[in-house]
């Protein structure tokens, strides 16, 4: 077997396992699975800010939450019809996005934290106050929607909602993917490793900061309007700062920057949550010793493990 096609293999047999999964799995299974996905593609879309053009955005939150009730004011004024609610959670996440981005991208370091999180704050707040429009933490529902192919493939069907998931997840994936490697992308990745220089060589750096930031809310928003139509319903805890803080995780326990890596720390975390939750109540407290062993000795993250283990093998 060739190197190529041995560095191919895991990821084919990983697509395969990912593919087959709901198949031996229960209805809560499979639905844990749909929204373990929808979090993945968030994680993706964060790291396309953070990991790829060296952007810590704690603002995230909020693209997501938009996505989310995008999705749901197009279901609920509009029409009921996925790809109006999923178009709706892309644009309503990029105008956001465009517009925080066009302030925040005119500072740097501390300061960009500082702008994203105040943004983040603001609208949480704002949130929770016009309950007319977000319903609180009471939130808003409506019906499931319906893929239009027969009375019983609804996104209530947990097997449906896993792989509405699974394709968008993976066309976040390779879109991302394709991006990090295009000239735009290698632009993205000069201003993560050195701002100054890409400036002296003539990059209009607060242009691509500003695209790289509207087009990782933009595919937040997706990953938003995802979990809106799996669930039927949103609430205003959307906003909060902990769904910012969750990306953050993912990513530098997954290892930023590889794209994969925030999909793997997605699914890690949330399953040993999962698992650890019925025996300890504050369940963010081992999360925490994961991530700082992770930062501590494995800075690369679970790539990072791998891509070691692979190095040393024979």
């Amino acid at each position: 077997m060739t190197s190529a096609w041995r560095a191919r293999l895991p990821v084919a047999l990983g697509l395969l396992a990912v593919a087959l999964l709901p198949l031996g799995l229960g209805r809560f299974g499979r639905f844990f699975g749909a929204e373990i996905l929808a979090w993945a593609l968030y994680a993706i879309a964060f790291d396309l800010c953070f990991g790829v053009t060296g952007m810590l955005s704690f603002g995230h939150a909020a693209f997501f939450a938009f996505g989310a009730y995008g999705a749901t004011l197009a279901v609920m004024h509009l029409a009921p019809h996925l790809g109006l609610a999923l178009v709706g959670a892309v644009l309503l996440a990029l105008a956001l996005a465009a517009v925080i981005g066009a302030f925040a991208v005119r500072v740097v370091s501390h300061s960009f934290v500082v702008i994203t999180i105040t943004f983040s704050l603001v609208l949480f707040l704002l949130a929770h106050t016009h309950k007319e429009l977000t319903g609180g933490d009471d939130g808003l529902t409506f019906p499931p929607l319906s893929l239009g192919l027969g009375p019983d493939l609804t996104l209530s069907t947990p097997l449906v909602a896993y792989y509405l998931s699974l394709g968008l997840c993976l066309i976040g994936y390779a879109a991302v993917w394709r991006l990090t490697r295009s000239p735009l992308g290698l632009v993205f990745r000069a201003l993560r490793d050195n701002e100054r220089r890409a400036l002296l060589v003539g990059y209009e750096v607060r242009l691509y900061k500003w695209l790289a930031f509207t087009l990782s809310g933009g595919l937040a928003g997706l990953a938003g309007g995802l979990y809106a139509v799996t669930h039927a319903q949103v609430t205003a805890q959307l906003f909060d700062v902990s769904v910012s803080v969750d990306a953050v995780t993912w990513t530098l326990i997954g290892g930023a920057g590889t794209v994969l890596g925030p999909v793997l720390g997605t699914a890690l975390v949330l399953l040993f949550t999962n698992a650890i939750s019925p025996y300890i109540v504050y369940t963010q407290i081992p999360v925490g010793v994961l991530l700082v062993l992770i930062v501590r000795f494995f800075p690369q993250g679970l790539i990072g493990i791998w891509r070691q283990w692979q190095v040393r093998r024979p």
